[in-house]
C-alpha cells in the first residue's frame, strides 16, 4: 500500500504530544486475529482512536490485554488516504472518513461489526513495512461483508516503550494523589480527635454542672415540700377549730331556735294575754334569722377557702410531677450522649484501623513500584530523557503540594469537617482496596514484562547494528 512516513513520529513524541486529541475513549473490545489464515482466535484488546490538530493525521493502536508490548498501529495520513480511495472506492473527504472510522468503531463496540486482524501474504509483507489488515467486518450468515480494509503493522518497541512510559506517568501521579489524599485524611482525623476531647471535657463539665443543678433543686424541692407540708397542717388544724366552733354554734342556734318555737307555742295560747311580748319575740326571731344568714355567708366562705387551698395543693403536686420528668428527660439525654460518645469512638477507633492497613498496602505497592522503576533505569539508556521530565514534574508536584497544605489549613476552618470526612472515607473503603490491588498486578505484569524485554534488548545489542538499519 504505502510506506511509513515521519507522520507516525508525531503520535510518540513529546513535543507534539500537546496536539494529539482522542477521538474516541480508549475501550476495551474484542478482535479476531487470523494468524495462520485457518484458525482465528479472539483476544482483549485495548483500542486508542487519536488525531492530530490542524493536521490531515489519524491513527488507531490495538495492545492486547494480557501483553501489552504486543501493539498494533494503523497510520492514516492525506497521501495514504488518497491511496485508500483509489483502492477501495470511497467517496469521502478525510473529514468524513474520520467520522465514518468512529462510528464504525462504535459500531464495533455494540456489537454490531467486528474487528478482524489479520496477517498479509509473506511475498508482500517482504517488500512493503506493513504485515497486517486491519478489518471492519459484518458478520452474515452466508458471506461476511467488510466495510474497511486499513494496513496495519506492529509497533516499535520505542514507541511501545513511549506509551508504556506514559500509563507508568500515569500510575505515578494516580499514586501521588492518594498520598496527598491520605494526608488530607490524616489532618482531618487529627482535627476529630481534638475535637472529640473538647467534646469530652465538655461532656465531663455538663455532667458536674448538672449534677450540682439536680442537688440544688432537690434540696430547694425538699424546702418547699416541708414549708407547703407545713402550711397545710396549720391551715387543716384552723379548718378543724373553726368547723368546731361553727357546729357549737349552730348547735346553739338550733336551741334557741327549738326553745322559740316551744315559746312561740307558749306566745300563741298566750297571745291574747301580752301582746308586747310577742312582738318582742318576733324582734328577736328577725334577729335570730340575720344571724344565721351572717353564718351562712361565713360558712360559704369557709368553703371557698378550703377550693382554694386544694387547688393550692393540686398546683404543687403538678409541679412536683414537671420536675421530676424533667430529671427523668435530664438523665435521658445524659444517656443518649454517653450512648453516642461510645459509637463515635468505636468509629474512630475502625477508621484508625482501616487507615494503618492501607498506608501499610500503598507503602509496599510504592516499594514495588520503585523496585519496577530501578530495573527500568538500570537496563535501558533510552529512557533517560523521560527521567528528567519525570524530575521536572516531581518539581511542579512539590509546589502543587506546598499549594495543597495551604489550602488544606484553609479546610481546617470549616464547621462540616466531621461530615466530609466521614465521606472521603466511605469513598475511600471502596476506592482504594481495588487501586491497590490492581497497581500491585500493574506492577507485577510490569516486573514481568521489562525482564523479558531486558533479555530481548540484551540479545539485540548483540547483533550488529547493520541488522537493525535493515529492520
Amino acid at each position: 500500500m504505502w510506506q511509513p512516513g515521519n507522520e507516525e513520529s508525531y503520535f510518540d513524541n513529546m513535543e507534539f504530544s500537546k496536539n494529539v486529541v482522542n477521538i474516541l475513549p480508549s475501550v476495551e473490545m474484542m478482535v479476531s486475529f487470523n494468524g495462520d489464515m485457518t484458525r482465528s482466535n479472539r483476544r482483549a484488546c485495548l483500542l486508542y482512536a487519536e488525531r492530530m490538530d490542524f493536521k490531515e493525521l489519524i491513527q488507531l493502536r490495538l495492545a492486547e490485554k494480557a501483553d501489552q508490548r504486543r501493539m498494533y498501529i494503523t497510520t492514516v495520513d492525506s497521501a495514504s488516504f488518497h491511496e485508500l480511495k483509489q483502492d477501495q472506492s470511497l467517496n469521502v473527504t478525510f473529514s468524513g472518513f474520520m467520522e465514518n472510522v468512529v462510528r464504525m468503531l462504535k459500531d464495533c463496540q455494540a456489537g454490531k461489526l467486528e474487528l478482524h486482524l489479520s496477517a498479509r501474504d509473506k511475498s508482500l509483507a517482504s517488500s512493503q513495512s506493513h504485515d497486517y489488515h486491519l478489518q471492519f467486518v459484518e458478520i452474515r450468515s452466508f458471506k461476511n461483508l467488510v466495510h474497511l480494509c486499513l494496513p496495519c503493522r506492529s509497533a516499535p518497541l520505542n514507541t511501545v516503550l513511549f506509551y508504556i512510559n506514559l500509563m507508568l506517568d500515569a500510575s505515578h501521579t494516580k499514586q501521588y494523589m492518594l498520598e496527598q489524599s491520605i494526608q488530607q485524611i490524616q489532618t482531618e482525623l487529627n482535627s476529630q480527635r481534638t475535637h472529640m476531647l473538647r467534646l469530652g471535657t465538655e461532656n465531663t463539665n455538663l455532667r458536674e454542672a448538672l449534677v450540682e443543678n439536680t442537688r440544688v433543686l432537690e434540696e430547694k424541692h425538699a424546702l418547699e415540700m416541708q414549708q407547703v407540708q407545713e402550711n397545710l397542717s396549720k391551715v387543716n388544724d384552723q379548718r378543724s377549730s373553726e368547723l368546731e366552733r361553727h357546729r357549737r354554734t349552730i348547735a346553739g342556734l338550733q336551741a334557741q331556735l327549738d326553745k322559740a318555737s316551744l315559746d312561740k307555742a307558749d306566745l300563741k295560747t298566750s297571745q291574747e294575754q301580752s301582746d308586747k311580748r310577742c312582738q318582742t319575740l318576733v324582734e328577736e326571731l328577725a334577729c335570730c334569722k340575720s344571724r344565721v344568714v351572717s353564718l351562712k355567708e361565713q360558712n360559704d366562705k369557709l368553703h371557698a377557702d378550703i377550693a382554694n387551698a386544694r387547688k393550692q395543693e393540686r398546683k404543687l403536686e403538678y409541679k412536683i410531677e414537671d420536675l421530676k420528668q424533667h430529671t427523668a428527660e435530664l438523665q435521658e439525654h445524659i444517656q443518649k450522649g454517653n450512648k453516642e460518645k461510645a459509637n463515635i469512638s468505636a468509629e474512630l477507633e475502625a477508621e484508625k484501623k482501616i487507615l494503618h492497613t492501607k498506608r501499610q498496602a500503598l507503602e509496599m505497592a510504592s516499594e514495588e513500584i520503585s523496585k519496577a522503576n530501578q530495573i527500568i533505569l538500570k537496563q535501558s539508556q533510552e529512557l533517560l530523557n523521560h527521567k528528567k521530565t519525570i524530575a521536572w514534574r516531581t518539581e511542579v508536584a512539590l509546589q502543587q503540594e506546598k499549594a495543597v497544605h495551604e489550602k488544606e489549613q484553609l479546610l481546617a476552618m470549616r464547621e462540616d469537617e466531621l461530615r466530609q470526612a466521614r465521606i472521603t472515607i466511605e469513598k475511600l473503603r471502596e476506592e482504594i482496596p481495588e487501586q491497590l490491588q490492581s497497581m500491585r498486578n500493574f506492577a507485577q505484569g510490569l516486573e514481568q514484562k521489562y525482564s523479558k524485554q531486558i533479555l530481548t534488548l540484551k540479545e539485540r545489542l548483540s547483533i550488529p547494528t547493520g541488522k537493525e538499519n535493515r529492520r
